[in-house]
């Protein structure tokens, strides 16, 4: 609803077939199960107040599996609502798959990444050659931290800096691989790795498999929603 009533007249269509907007399948896909869901929820939205004390629709994100804790929107895609300031998150680590929730270590060419990381940002050739990537901010929560900012170093002596989401997802794009960006980076000679990765996704907002478990223990929608956006509000739009 929200990217709806972002985007506007600019589009003629509203979902696309991604993990954007939860890999949709379109009409074959939907159940009575899905149908009751809708028809039971329809005409409400979520919305949280803005600077202004207005309340107004904000980007509800989710991702797969937060690993234990959601993260701040500002830190991840530089926008910044009430809600989406990150909650502990006990629940995922209980229906997760267990390749989602810890993942093996991922390994990427460094001539591969160089490659992308200079077709996407071409700002990064005044580097040179990419000599290192370590971390420059992160989330700790305790017995894990998420990547936040990383700094790329160059072998011309200068250094930028990425958002670690981004960083991520220039070097897989599927996000298939490299799942998180709760991982440690290692300089492997010919190759970057990636390990004790944890997590799938972005992690912010709700955490679907935290979703699926605490609506195993009985919670209603509104308590999930609540707890994933705090701050938030349901209200009818018509």
């Amino acid at each position: 609803m929200y990217i709806k009533d972002y985007f506007g007249g600019k589009r003629t269509w509203d979902l696309t077939r991604t993990q954007a907007n939860q890999v949709y399948l379109g009409v074959k896909a939907e159940s009575d199960q899905i149908w009751n869901a809708v028809n039971q929820t329809k005409s409400q939205v979520l919305v949280c107040k803005q600077t202004d004390g207005s309340e107004r629709l904000f980007p509800a994100y989710y991702s797969s599996t937060c690993g234990g804790h959601t993260e701040n929107s500002e830190r991840v895609f530089g926008d910044s609502f009430q809600p989406l300031g990150g909650v502990p998150c006990p629940y995922c680590k209980d229906v997760a798959k267990p390749s989602f929730f810890f993942w093996p270590m991922a390994k990427f060419d460094k001539t591969n990444v160089a490659t992308r990381l200079l077709q996407k940002y071409p700002k990064l050739k005044q580097l040179g050659e990419i000599i290192n990537i370590v971390p420059a901010k992160q989330s700790n929560y305790g017995k894990f931290s998420r990547l936040t900012l990383v700094k790329l170093l160059g072998s011309a002596g200068k250094s930028d800096f990425l958002r670690a989401e981004d960083l991520r997802l220039t070097i897989d794009p599927t996000g298939r691989k490299l799942k998180s960006t709760i991982c440690q980076i290692v300089n492997m000679g010919d190759k970057w790795a990636f390990l004790s990765g944890r997590g799938y996704g972005h992690g912010v907002g709700m955490c679907q498999c935290g979703a699926q478990a605490m609506a195993r223990q009985g919670k209603t929608a509104g308590q999930i929603l609540f707890y994933y956006y705090p701050g938030s509000k349901i209200v009818r739009v018509y």
